[in-house]
């Protein structure tokens, strides 16, 4: 018999309150479907309320997890979303500004307030149970979110129930060791995910080599010298392992994509630069970008540095609240997944890339080689002409391209079901602790 699971799920009720899910929300919501959907023993959801941290019943929590995934849009086809035929107008040139600005995208508006509770409605979610009495006897407490291991009163319940386990997952540490790149309360948050783990966590799962021994560095600091960490590279949404065939207008279309959160770790001015060259060799034939991703810390600079440099306007696209299965699209007909960060410790968009055949060039990063080797194409972030050579060397298919299209092409990404055979193994480990 498998161990009860008890599985935090504050990161996911507060993904309501944003337009489409972030990476990491992806894989929060890919552990919950696996442990509420075919975990073979107990399975129960822990959630902050203004009461305490409360348990929550299996089905309450699914109901949860489906409206969710229809507020971001992530059931929907991609030639249903409204997002993606806006950027096709825009990379056709075919799109009209001032009706575009009226219109907006064409979403329905609904406050992050109003998405929030409205999960809240259809999970049914009361006031449930006290974690402390209602988690089941010797559960496995898992948390992937990070986000409530910075609340000292989300995790403290733990002390009261020592027969508990506790498994984390941590996926970096940077804004420890790369401390200019993220505002002072992200700081100031990690210090206190690293030291809740360093007191509750029974054991660790880690994405990439690179962050597991960040990770395991700053926990010796505080005194937590072992602890049994699982290392597994996470796999692609399904909706990226889908063939829904070749959009012709995207075809017809030249451009790169970047993909994340703009903000400076993400380095997006070194693109924009880029683009600046780029256009100014280029004129109008020069390749697009399309930067997918909202506005986060530190994103004023790069948006007024759009704003008041003319030669881009028209040139690089800004697009915000793609559904994934939009994103897939997007990213199969692109020329190349850019990928300058300064930081990190894994790099979804690139196996996504990778995974619908589309080559990467990417920040020469130890996670980076890490998760595609020879698939990708290399740079220091800070190398300019060198981001400038490799776009276009894509843009145009000459050097080493056709060879790299060709190796991308033979990519088998993993599946999330042999990702929990890992997962699972693990977990048992604990049941006999």
């Amino acid at each position: 018999m498998s161990a009860p699971i008890a599985y935090d799920v504050a990161r996911l009720l507060l993904g309501s309150l944003a337009v489409t899910p972030r990476g990491i929300d992806r894989v929060d919501l890919r552990y919950a479907r696996f442990f509420f959907e075919t975990w073979p023993g107990d399975c129960v959801g822990t959630l902050p309320t203004p009461w305490g941290v409360r348990r929550y019943g299996r089905r309450r929590v699914l109901q949860g997890l489906d409206r969710l995934e229809q507020l971001w849009l992530e059931t929907v086809q991609s030639n249903e979303d409204r997002v993606l035929l806006r950027i096709k107008k825009r990379l056709s040139g075919k799109h009209d500004l001032e009706t575009e600005r009226s219109r907006g995208d064409g979403r329905p508006v609904i406050s992050p307030v109003s998405r929030f509770f409205n999960v809240l409605s259809v999970a049914g979610f009361s006031f449930g149970a006290s974690v402390v009495r209602a988690v089941p006897k010797n559960a496995i407490y898992v948390n992937v979110g990070q986000v409530g291991l910075a609340i000292p009163r989300i995790v403290s319940w733990l002390r009261q129930r020592p027969d508990v386990k506790s498994v984390f997952m941590l996926h970096d540490v940077i804004p420890l060791e790369r401390p200019e790149l993220v505002s002072s309360k992200d700081r100031r948050r990690h210090r206190r995910i690293i030291d809740r783990t360093a007191r509750y966590a029974s054991g660790l799962i880690a994405s990439t080599g690179a962050a597991r021994e960040a990770v395991l560095n700053a926990l010796c600091l505080r005194g937590r010298s072992t602890i049994p960490v699982e290392t597994v590279p996470f796999p692609v949404a399904p909706v990226f392992l889908e063939n829904d065939g070749p959009d012709q207008e995207l075809c017809e279309c030249d451009y790169f994509v970047v993909c994340g959160t703009i903000e400076p770790r993400k380095n997006h001015h070194l693109l924009l630069n880029v683009w600046r060259e780029l256009v100014a060799q280029r004129g109008q034939h020069a390749s697009k970008l399309v930067i997918v991703g909202s506005p986060g810390w530190g994103a004023r600079s790069v948006l007024h540095a759009l704003e008041q440099c003319r030669p881009l306007h028209g040139r690089v696209i800004l697009a915000r609240g793609l559904s994934s299965p939009a994103l897939r699209r997007l990213i199969v007909h692109a020329k190349a997944l850019l990928m300058p960060s300064f930081a990190e410790g894994f790099g979804l968009p690139i196996i996504e890339a990778l995974a619908v055949g589309t080559p990467v060039i990417a920040s020469d990063l130890p996670a980076h080689r890490e998760i595609a080797d020879n698939l990708a194409v290399y740079r220091d972030p800070t190398d300019r002409a060198g981001w400038l050579t490799d776009v276009c060397m894509f843009a145009d298919g000459t050097g080493t391209a056709a060879e790299i299209r060709r190796r991308v092409a033979q990519y088998q990404p993993t599946t999330w079901s042999e990702y929990f055979v890992r997962i699972e193994r693990f977990l048992k480990t604990f049941e006999q602790l």
